[in-house]
């Protein structure tokens, strides 16, 4: 094969890749949330699970300038304290949605809280935590996924604690 040939083929192998639509675990796990406004999302079907605030709690904290982070290895019951999130506007406590142990911090929110505003479901996740196989399985009987979430911001918008 020439080099003239070969280089159309790798271009046409990048093209057509990038018309191929793939669909993984990792894009296609769904969020569950809390009615305090933390979501959870499970890390490729282990019992690891991700978390941090919505994008309507961090519109209406607004900007976060500091992220108090808890120490990995502590031990959390559900509605525990696990964060606390300081904006221009007021100081908020992130709550624990499951029983579980800090497996990971985001360290790059010590120095750039503002990721939880600008990416709070990809760059600004505040924690990830080791939860007990009976919460994983019962998820949804617990949580509010993403179309109950939904229906629970409309259905409360002008509640005053909201």
């Amino acid at each position: 094969m020439s080099a003239s040939s070969l280089l159309l083929f790798r271009h046409a192998i990048k093209f057509h890749s990038i018309r191929q639509f793939h669909i993984t675990s990792r894009v296609f796990q769904q969020r569950y949330y809390t009615k305090k406004h933390e979501w959870v999302q499970m890390i490729d079907n282990k019992n690891e699970v991700r978390i941090g605030i919505s994008d309507f709690a961090q519109n209406a904290l607004g900007d976060v300038v500091y992220c108090e982070l808890p120490s990995v290895g502590t031990k959390l019951n559900r509605d525990e304290t696990f964060a606390t999130l300081e904006s221009v506007k007021a100081v908020a406590d992130c709550f624990m949605p499951l029983d579980g142990k800090i497996s990971k911090v985001n360290e790059n929110l010590k120095t750039q809280a503002d990721l939880i505003n600008k990416s709070p479901y990809k760059d600004g996740w505040i924690v990830q935590a080791i939860i007990e196989e009976k919460n994983k399985n019962n998820m949804e009987n617990i949580l509010m996924n993403e179309e109950k979430y939904k229906e629970y911001l409309e259905k409360n918008k002008n509640a005053a604690d909201h």
